[in-house]
């Protein structure tokens, strides 16, 4: 298979590239968050002698807002761009399981014999495939530092593991479908 950042498909393995579009939207998005809480840092003051009804309710908390909404949509702002210009698979499903990429907290490798259920869901319109691992620990005990932090907050979802799908370049239903003859071999519920 060549390398085209394009999802590519054979007979026993599919690599999932991200959406160009997609990407490129959510890093305009996140850089629009990153100006707006910037903004909003440099006129605190104005926003606060201004305030009314629910406006004075919710502006002593913009320091707090600021003060997290600036890091945390940088970190997404640079992930976001670096993803467009270095393009990396978000999945790729063969015979020997899924490795996982689809996010800054990406997994990795799960093997088939690890997962107990893969299912569609939705959240908040957004489709996604969750991976319902038989024991998270071990994907836990693969990463290191940060990582390994924020995975550890995932373990306590219903479902630990998500792919959405601004991670594919290709519906989701075709990636679960490409999928579903490997999740048949072993019998996956």
């Amino acid at each position: 298979m060549s390398e085209t950042h394009q999802t590519q498909v054979s007979k026993d393995c599919m690599i999932v590239y991200p959406g160009k579009e997609r990407m490129l939207l959510l890093s305009i998005l996140s850089l629009a968050f990153v100006a707006g809480s910037i903004w909003v840092a440099l006129n605190q003051e104005s926003i606060l002698e201004e305030a009314r009804g629910i406006t004075s309710v919710t502006a002593p908390f913009l320091p707090v807002v600021v003060a997290v909404s600036i890091p945390f949509f940088s970190l997404c702002t640079v992930y976001l761009v670096y993803r467009l210009v270095k393009p990396k698979p978000s999945l790729r499903i063969d015979q020997e399981g899924i490795y996982e990429n689809a996010s800054f907290v990406g997994v990795g490798q799960i093997r088939w014999d690890e997962i107990e259920r893969i299912v569609m869901y939705s959240v908040m319109g957004q489709k996604m495939i969750g991976i319902i691992p038989k024991d998270f620990e071990p994907f836990l005990e693969r990463q290191s530092g940060v990582k390994r932090a924020l995975l550890n907050m995932n373990k306590k979802k219903d479902i630990p593991v998500s792919i959405p799908q601004n991670a594919s370049d290709i519906p989701l239903e075709a990636v679960l479908e490409f999928a579903q003859q490997f999740i048949d071999q072993e019998k996956i519920g």
